[in-house]
């Protein structure tokens, strides 16, 4: 392996970022590049090279990453997201995640299952899901923490306030009523049932 280029980050004047036979590698830390003097045209060990990015980052990823956990609380993916933002290689980022989920500082299945309590009267399941699938959770984390959810009648709720003063028996008022609710993510049964509960006249919905 040769080291081909460094160049400093632009959002850490402390770190620099490594490029390895023409690609990038791993950001390191300026004082790991003048302690074991990196330069561009150095012949180096991959072993070698990954123990000193290892060493001379591992402390300071954790650091960061419990200063951020102690002001936001993020999904693995979140973490792992901001890590890579800071400029840190795959080897730390996952070193730092696992030690993080190791001591339960981020915790997938608590996160959904805190997620789904706060949104669980405005939203239903389906877009509930989405939203948990776009921060990184699995499929079966938000599966199994979905089923644990207690059966409510917001959909209903959301139906009258969206309904109030509105003629829902006008075919245009009730499909813009539907709409809204798909958009708010509930199930068509859950929808069915919120458009019973207005006595809508329509043998489709009955």
């Amino acid at each position: 392996m040769r080291i081909t280029d460094i160049t400093l980050q632009s959002k850490n004047i402390d770190r620099a970022n490594l490029f390895v036979d023409g690609k990038f590698y791993s950001g390191v830390s300026r004082v790991a590049i003048y302690n074991h003097k990196l330069e561009v045209g150095k012949e180096i060990d991959q072993a070698e090279l990954d123990k000193v990015i290892f060493d001379s980052d591992k402390d300071k990823a954790f650091d960061y990453a419990l200063t951020y956990i102690s002001k936001y609380t993020p999904t693995e993916k979140g973490l792992k997201d901001k890590l890579y933002e800071k400029g840190y290689g795959k080897l730390i980022v996952e070193y730092t995640v696992d030690k993080c989920k190791k001591y339960g500082y981020i915790n997938d299945a608590e996160y959904a299952r805190s997620y789904i309590a706060f949104n669980s009267s405005v939203k239903g399941k389906i877009r509930i899901k989405n939203e948990l699938k776009a921060k990184g959770i699995a499929d079966s984390i938000i599966d199994e923490q979905l089923s644990k959810m207690q059966p409510n009648d917001s959909c209903s709720q959301l139906a009258k306030k969206k309904s109030d003063g509105m003629d829902v028996n006008d075919p245009k008022n009730r499909a813009k009523l539907i709409r809204f609710l798909q958009y708010r993510g509930y199930e068509w049964e859950d929808i069915s049932q919120a458009l019973a509960t207005l006595k809508i006249v329509d043998d489709d919905f009955s």
